[in-house]
């Protein structure tokens, strides 16, 4: 399998920065599109060519002429409300595939559109109503996308350097353990790269693929490894869990990356804790029970 020939990224944040570095490694012609000038010069002092602009202005489609190879949908909402989602994600989508009606786009998405409250497994053929405005904006674009052959990446919840918000919750002492006892499902970032990369390069059509790791953990059980690896108290019991974005409903599930496996993806980082291991405060971490140390250089 080999990788499209150009790319035009839109969006290029925590995991596209990634992206754009491995891409321009491999010598893929790639233009990334960004929000602001200083994202552009940080772009610019890694050798990635960027282009600033509203991805919801249909002008700013407009002024691109040149159809690229493969369009790779990944834009922030940069923690906006649904006017930013809309924006983003419903005025910019469609604008891309007016003016690229014929280029290959692959659409980056979440897990949060699995609206599931009951703990059950879902996979790609579960049903996706979620209760937020954000969540239901998501499944507009992903049928956009879909209805254009395109492949939608529902991703979990997004952990790695720099990126450690429940370790920072357990930490600071504001994490909780809900009633529920919910399960986490999440994924390294290089783990969504790689499965970026896997499925640029696979090439599928009209396809939904969950990205996510191979191990969903109940609170009680990511807090307690923490706190037996740490050697602090772990979180107490409320009724609600503070460590749920904002942005959407509390939800109850357990996300299945068995399709993604079948497609011949596989994470680096198969549960939290190969994940985590890295990223924790100086230490001399402990042998993870059942798994192996690995020395490879994240919505839940």
């Amino acid at each position: 399998m080999s990788l499209p020939a150009e790319i035009l990224l839109v969006g290029c944040g925590y995991v596209g920065t990634r992206v754009a570095q491995i891409l321009r490694d491999r010598r893929v012609g790639l233009q990334a599109w960004v929000r602001t000038e200083a994202s552009r010069a940080r772009l610019s002092e890694l050798a990635i060519p960027a282009i600033v602009g509203d991805i919801g202005s249909r002008e700013a489609w407009e002024s691109l002429t040149k159809p690229p190879g493969f369009l790779l949908y990944g834009p922030s909402s940069s923690r906006g409300g649904t006017v930013e989602y809309r924006n983003v994600f419903l005025a910019g989508l469609s604008h891309a595939l007016r003016q690229f009606p014929e280029t290959p786009l692959l659409f980056l998405s979440s897990t949060s559109v699995y609206g599931q409250l009951t703990g059950e497994i879902v996979d790609e053929g579960s049903g996706a109503d979620p209760d937020s405005e954000t969540g239901r904006i998501l499944r507009e674009a992903e049928e956009m996308v879909l209805d254009r052959g395109g492949v939608v990446l529902r991703i979990a919840g997004i952990y790695g350097p720099g990126r450690t918000r429940l370790l920072d919750r357990f930490l600071s002492g504001e994490a909780a353990i809900s009633t529920m006892d919910r399960w986490i499902n999440q994924v390294h970032r290089d783990d969504v790269v790689s499965a970026i990369l896997h499925f640029l390069a696979l090439r599928r059509r009209r396809e939904v693929v969950n990205v996510a790791d191979d191990e969903p953990v109940r609170e009680s059980g990511f807090y307690g490894w923490l706190a037996d690896t740490l050697g602090k108290i772990p979180p107490p019991q409320s009724g609600e869990s503070r460590v749920a974005s904002s942005k959407r409903r509390l939800t109850h599930k357990r996300v299945s990356n068995a399709k993604a496996h079948a497609l011949g993806w596989k994470p680096l980082y198969p549960s939290f804790r190969e994940g985590l291991l890295p990223l924790l405060p100086s230490r001399t971490p402990p042998p993870v029970p059942g798994g192996k140390e690995r020395c490879n250089e994240q919505s839940y």
